[in-house]
């Protein structure tokens, strides 16, 4: 990598879009930290295989980076490349970084002789999205081409775990020798501390009293695309436990955070239905999840599966109590005093009952800079992204 002080160094990360996701949240929080830092002298760019733009554009374009847009799909191979390979052709990438998973190998043959040496595929989901993708001829072909065109075309492989590296069968060859450590997306963990204030606060919103006890559940509950698709985080099991705990633990009340969708709908109409929609709330997106996180006393976090499971780690900095899946990568705990496995084979009413039974943490606050000396705070993880793109 040159050392050239005068000269930007620019990498070009791809990504569908920036929409309320964790690693466009991710993305967000390195273009801001790189704009507080110019010392590091390096720029993140975007192509956004979407097409357009979406929530954040306007304030990652605000931290100095631009944003290209270039569809990316069976029908438009041909205006992809072209612009793909016009964006590359003028700007001088010292890095192309691209996380969209088995369609990296596409990307990179697209590109052609105007990609730059470093070259990084990022996997972000777990295994199982593969399930939910491959529906049809066409794309178990795309799949698997893609896969091939990756292996012979990218310089380092890396993911959001050792764990989701080793369910694609990253540890064998011909990916293996090109597998890297994981790159882990990281936050800012001053955000995240814990807020004594945040109770009082979103009780006073919900019209709860303070000395509630509340669980928390974060994650989208209906799905906005892919009828086929899984919902890894489990939404429906979460309310299960959700009326078991407060049916039966007057003190308790349960917040969900998240896209509700039809399958959110729904849920709420069986909470009017059974009169406990002032016990059980459903706040939709919300801009505010570290305020919510202080004000919780338990994060419940039932996930099918993981690529990571950063909302957990998060969860941790604000020094929330987590009950979560066995399921979920290991590498996902940084505090282990705070985290309690929990197996999905487990009833609700088992889940309701370890709920009911943690003791919160003594000092909350100290969580913070637990989180800060692991790879998740956003300087640990700009510079593993840094160390990537070095040739």
């Amino acid at each position: 990598m040159s050392t050239d002080r005068n000269v930007k160094r620019k990498v070009l990360h791809v990504i569908h879009g920036f929409g309320p996701g964790g690693v466009e949240t991710w993305l967000l929080a390195c273009v801001k930290y790189l704009n507080e830092h110019p010392e590091l002298n390096i720029q993140f760019d975007f192509l956004a295989t979407g097409g357009s733009p979406k929530v954040f554009d306007e304030q990652v374009k605000s931290y100095g980076s631009n944003i290209f847009y270039a569809r990316y799909s069976y029908k438009s191979l041909a205006s992809f490349r072209q612009k793909l390979r016009a964006i590359l052709k003028e700007n001088n990438y010292i890095a192309i970084h691209d996380h969209e998973d088995f369609i990296s190998g596409w990307h990179f043959w697209l590109g052609g002789k105007y990609l730059p040496s470093v070259r990084v595929s990022h996997l972000h989901n777990p295994y199982n999205f593969v399930h939910n993708y491959v529906v049809n001829p066409l794309r178990r072909f795309s799949f698997k081409m893609g896969r091939r065109l990756m292996a012979r075309l990218t310089g380092k492989i890396t993911a959001t775990s050792d764990s989701v590296m080793d369910e694609y069968g990253y540890d064998k060859p011909p990916f293996v020798e090109k597998r890297v450590k994981p790159a882990y997306c990281g936050f800012d963990t001053e955000k995240f501390l814990y807020d004594e204030n945040a109770k009082a606060t979103i009780c006073n919103e919900l019209k709860w009293d303070t000395a509630s006890k509340i669980a928390l559940f974060v994650g989208r509950i209906g799905l906005q695309s892919y009828d086929t698709a899984a919902n890894q985080k489990n939404p429906e099991f979460a309310f299960e436990i959700a009326k078991k705990l407060v049916v039966n633990n007057p003190g308790w009340k349960f917040l969900f955070v998240g896209f509700k969708g039809e399958t959110g709908e729904r849920m709420e109409r069986e909470v009017i239905g059974l009169n406990q929609q002032e016990r059980i709330k459903f706040l939709g997106i919300r801009q505010d999840i570290p305020k919510i996180m202080s004000a919780a006393d338990v994060f419940v976090f039932p996930s099918l599966w993981e690529g990571l499971g950063m909302v957990a780690v998060e969860a941790q900095c604000a020094g929330l109590n987590i009950l979560m899946s066995d399921a979920v990568p290991r590498e996902a705990i940084v505090a282990k005093d705070i985290v309690t496995l929990k197996s999905l084979s487990d009833t609700p009413d088992e889940w309701t009952d370890t709920i009911v039974s943690l003791h919160l943490p003594i000092n909350r606050r100290k969580y913070a800079a637990v989180v800060a000396n692991s790879p998740f705070s956003i300087h640990n993880s700009i510079n593993r992204l840094i160390s990537l793109y070095e040739r």
